[in-house]
């Protein structure tokens, strides 16, 4: 773990490297308890594009692990919540995102977590100067705490990565109308539960996302 996060901090001498291990995470989540052999293996039946990524918010394999139930309730409180993964093979911030409630994420490949904190986010605005990145190591699962800032891991291997997500049953479903000149909050809701700002030169900003990062539009070396 340590030769990984020093690689990605001699590759990227401009953004902050951390794991997920390291006390500097603890602003923006903690690490997960519970034997996570079942997982991985229901995880690594799900495929990893040959281009960019794919995300789907509820898989039936992962939803037949008994630990999602677990996580349920000790992250969750019982709300119910869907169990998917985000693979792929992308290295870009583009945009970043956040739920008003957690994110579980667990890798069998490892990853990389672009976030940032709730507060660093003004009205839309958001500097990424500011965001950090955590190395997720595999088989390692996590709790990212309601409101910070994420989108897609990134890969740390040209073969990919897998990632699961589980969140909030309905979070990512399709909104009936979005509103991008909406005041305050609500111009960067983009789908239930999912509220997002991206950098101009991301897809999502062609797609019509509220555009709201500044700077670099980060992308991690490997």
């Amino acid at each position: 773990m340590k030769k990984t996060v020093q690689m990605l901090r001699e590759k990227n001498p401009g953004l902050p490297v951390y794991s997920v291990l390291d006390p500097e995470f603890s602003r923006y989540g903690r690490v997960l308890g519970g034997n996570t052999e079942e997982l991985a293996k229901a995880l690594d039946a799900t495929p990893v594009p040959a281009k960019g990524n794919c995300y789907v918010a509820s898989d039936a394999g992962l939803e037949k692990v008994s630990l999602i139930r677990d996580y349920e309730r000790a992250v969750f409180g019982t709300m119910p919540v869907q169990a998917g993964y985000c693979n792929g093979r992308g290295f870009t911030m583009n945009a970043m995102e956040y739920h008003k409630c957690s994110e579980v994420n667990f890798s069998t490949t490892g990853a990389v977590l672009l976030l940032a904190l709730p507060e660093q986010l003004k009205d839309g605005a958001l500097d990424s100067a500011d965001v950090v990145a955590f190395y997720l190591p595999v088989g390692v699962a996590v709790e990212v705490f309601p409101l910070v800032l994420h989108f897609a891991p990134c890969r740390i291997a040209e073969t990919g990565f897998r990632c699961l997500v589980i969140l909030e049953k309905g979070t990512n479903e399709a909104l009936e109308a979005v509103n991008t000149a909406a005041p305050g909050e609500e111009k960067l809701l983009w789908m239930r539960n999912k509220w997002l700002t991206c950098h101009p030169d991301s897809p999502q900003a062609k797609d019509g996302s509220y555009v709201g990062i500044c700077g670099e539009n980060l992308t991690l070396n490997i």
